[in-house]
C-alpha cells in the first residue's frame, strides 16, 4: 500500500489561512486540502488570477502541495446549470494550482438525489480533461454506508469518479463500524478522509486520530490488502487554541505514520 498523508484545514476553523498552513507544515505534512475559507470554498471559482498567485505563493512559503478541496456543485443555492458552471470554474482554478481531488459530500434530501447526480455527471467529462477526481465521502443522506456509495459508483460509472472513505463518519452518521463497512466498497476507494469518532451515532469527531473508536490499524490493513494507493487527509484533530491544535496535528502525523510503518510501504 502507498498512502500519502496530508491534512485538511478544518481544525484551524476560521483562523487566518496562513496559520493553518503553518500548523500543517510544522506537523510534518507535505500536502494540504481545503475545507473552505471565510465561508467560501477554496478555490472559490471567483478568485482573480492575482489571488490564485497569492495563494500559490503562500503554499510555497510552507513547502505545501495543494491536493484537495471539499466542494461540489451547489444545487441548494443555484439551479443545476448555474451550479455546474460555477463548479467547473472551481475545477479549472484547482487544476491551475495543481490540485487533483474534489471531495463531494452529497445531500440528505432524498427528493434531490437524482438532481445531485446529474450535476456531478455534468462535471465528470471536464474533470477527466483536467486530471481531477471527484470523490464522494460518507456524509449521511445519499452517502451513508458502503451500500449507498456503491449505488453512485454504478450510477455515475466514470473513471474520474470514486470514493473518499471516511471511517469516522460511518460511526457518526450510522453508528456502524467502518471495519465491517469498508470491505464492501474498498475496491472503489481512491482517497481517505482520516477522521476518528467517539460516542457512536452523532457523537464527536473533533478529536485526534488514534483517540477514538476507529481501528486505524485494521482500516489501513483492509486498504493494504486491496492494493490501495492514494492520498489520505487528516480532517479533524482535538485542541481549542492554536498551540493545542498544532500539537494535536503533529500527534496525528506521528500516530498515523507509526501505524502505516507497521503495515507496509507508504509515502
Amino acid at each position: 500500500m502507498r498512502l500519502e498523508l496530508g491534512c485538511l484545514t478544518r481544525p484551524w476553523g476560521d483562523r487566518p489561512l496562513e496559520e493553518a498552513l503553518a500548523g500543517i507544515a510544522a506537523a510534518g505534512f507535505q500536502t494540504v486540502g481545503f475545507t473552505g475559507y471565510q465561508g467560501q470554498p477554496l478555490p472559490s471559482g471567483e478568485m482573480t488570477d492575482r489571488q490564485l498567485e497569492d495563494l500559490r505563493a503562500m503554499l510555497g512559503r510552507y513547502s505545501l502541495t495543494p491536493q484537495a478541496s471539499i466542494s461540489q456543485p451547489n444545487i441548494h443555492r443555484f439551479d443545476r446549470p448555474e451550479a455546474v458552471r460555477r463548479f467547473l470554474r472551481q475545477m479549472e482554478q484547482a487544476a491551475a494550482l495543481g490540485m487533483g481531488y474534489f471531495i463531494l459530500t452529497g445531500i440528505t434530501d432524498e427528493s434531490r438525489y437524482e438532481e445531485w447526480a446529474m450535476a456531478v455527471a455534468d462535471c465528470l467529462g471536464r474533470a477527466q480533461e483536467l486530471g481531477l477526481y471527484l470523490v464522494l465521502k460518507p456524509h449521511g443522506g445519499l452517502s451513508s454506508l458502503a451500500k449507498d456509495l456503491a449505488k453512485w459508483v454504478d450510477r455515475l460509472s466514470h473513471p474520474s469518479f470514486g470514493i473518499c472513505y471516511d471511517p469516522g463518519n460511518i460511526f457518526y452518521y450510522t453508528g456502524e463500524n467502518p471495519v465491517d463497512d469498508l470491505p464492501k466498497i474498498v475496491g472503489h476507494v481512491r482517497a481517505l478522509c482520516i477522521k476518528d469518532e467517539v460516542g457512536g451515532k452523532e457523537g464527536e469527531v473533533m478529536i485526534t486520530p488514534g483517540t477514538g473508536l476507529v481501528d486505524f490499524p485494521r482500516i489501513f490493513s483492509i486498504l493494504s490488502e486491496a492494493g490501495f494507493s492514494g492520498p489520505g487527509w487528516v480532517e479533524c484533530v482535538g485542541g481549542a487554541d492554536l498551540s493545542e491544535i498544532n500539537a494535536e496535528a503533529a500527534k496525528a502525523h506521528r500516530f498515523l505514520s507509526e501505524v502505516l510503518a507497521g503495515i507496509g510501504p507508504s509515502a
